[in-house]
């Protein structure tokens, strides 16, 4: 038996164990290899302890039950709790809301789904199938990832819940002026004089480029985003600015509330690489600007997640044509992504009927010498950060 099927015979172990006891040496024997090794490759490779793992399966799964019906006390002790206390307490600490609440129709609970992932491990020759995902989003690394195939109701759910709980918090909040890791609006000059525009953001998060934007004179401010209590915050931010927005809660691959041919500009800061579909996210941005209009979007460069520096040394450690999704668990919550390389951008963006007018990857000096450390070495040789700026053809003309 290889790994990969000894690891996936755990998870069948676990699942068919949830509501009784799992027993750690019976997971390992699956492998096979001892109890410690086990934990040690599932904590590396997913970061989380198999304890935790097995606990947000359980509420997860008691989750589901309670909202199809089943009685609170029976699903606690159905899951292992000696009480209805007890039980009660862990489920508002893992889905925020109490398993009574669960029960109201609109109650959205927190989901953890198992994990039915392929042990990937580095090819030292080529480097061309590895798990590894180095620097996620511009700030911070996520280490090993599980790879998952892309289902896209779960990888909204996940990530709704990522940004829901506060994951600004742990990776930083990126804003106009700022495109990302050392790029700037003052330093490229990709949007003009914004005077009077109609402008839309996909990814407004708690809308401080909204703000931003309000003082370069936009006329009219439109959010997205996939979060309700990023857009609470978004609310609040703009109230205070003074302004207000027109604020959208849907993945940005819907697009179905906006109306047509209406922006003049449309931006995206560090949002576009959340699309599960990024040829229909650019057609309904396309479909939403007025012809000739700007779309500028920036993401973290996909060269800069291929590598990591170990030892002072750039070291390859995943291929650049990998686009498969995966879940990462950080600090800030677990989270689904996919690196694309920058030709499927480019061509998403041809094919949904834009041009490109400017493609910006280069760091800016200043800004590395001003934030000196690991990080601004590494951009110092290698993009972190794509900016792209590109025009809706105007078939009038």
């Amino acid at each position: 038996m290889n790994w990969q099927n000894g690891i996936a015979n755990a998870m069948d172990y676990i699942e068919e164990h949830l509501t009784d006891t799992v027993e750690l040496t019976a997971i390992a024997a699956c492998v096979p290899c001892s109890s410690h090794e086990f934990c040690r490759l599932f904590s590396f490779i997913t970061g989380i302890p198999i304890s935790e793992y097995i606990r947000r399966r359980r509420l997860t799964e008691a989750g589901r039950e309670i909202q199809a019906g089943a009685a609170i006390l029976d699903t606690a002790l159905r899951y292992g709790y000696e009480s209805q206390a007890a039980f009660s307490r862990a489920f508002r600490n893992w889905h925020g809301v109490t398993p009574a609440s669960a029960r109201e129709s609109e109650t959205m609970l927190r989901p953890f789904p198992r994990l039915d992932f392929r042990l990937v491990l580095m090819d030292e020759k080529s480097g061309r199938d590895t798990a590894y995902r180095s620097n996620i989003i511009g700030a911070g690394q996520a280490g090993y990832g599980l790879i998952r195939e892309a289902q896209t109701d779960t990888i909204h759910e996940v990530n709704r819940k990522f940004w829901d709980e506060g994951a600004a918090e742990y990776l930083g909040a990126i804003s106009l002026p700022k495109y990302g890791a050392f790029i700037t609006e003052d330093h490229c000059q990709l949007l003009g004089d914004l005077s009077g525009q109609k402008i839309l953001e996909i990814g407004c998060g708690a809308g401080e480029s909204l703000v931003w934007l309000n003082g370069q004179g936009a006329r009219e401010l439109w959010g997205l985003d996939i979060s309700p209590e990023q857009l609470k915050r978004a609310e609040e931010n703009l109230r205070n600015a003074g302004t207000s927005a027109k604020l959208i809660l849907s993945p940005m691959e819907d697009g179905s509330a906006l109306p047509q041919n209406y922006f003049d500009c449309v931006v995206s800061i560090y949002g576009i690489g959340w699309s599960t579909d990024l040829p229909r996210t650019f057609r309904r941005i396309h479909d939403a600007m007025k012809p000739s209009g700007t779309f500028v979007f920036s993401w973290s460069h996909p060269i800069h997640k291929c590598i990591a520096i170990e030892n002072d040394l750039l070291l390859w450690k995943k291929s650049y044509f990998d686009e498969r999704w995966y879940q990462a668990a950080t600090p800030g919550g677990t989270l689904s992504l996919s690196d694309r390389k920058l030709s499927t951008y480019l061509n998403a963006l041809a094919e949904a009927g834009f041009i490109l007018e400017k493609l910006v990857e280069e760091s800016e000096d200043a800004l590395l010498a001003a934030n000196p450390g690991v990080f601004s070495e590494k951009a110092k040789q290698v993009p972190a950060t794509f900016v792209i700026k590109a025009r809706k053809l105007d078939y009038g003309n």
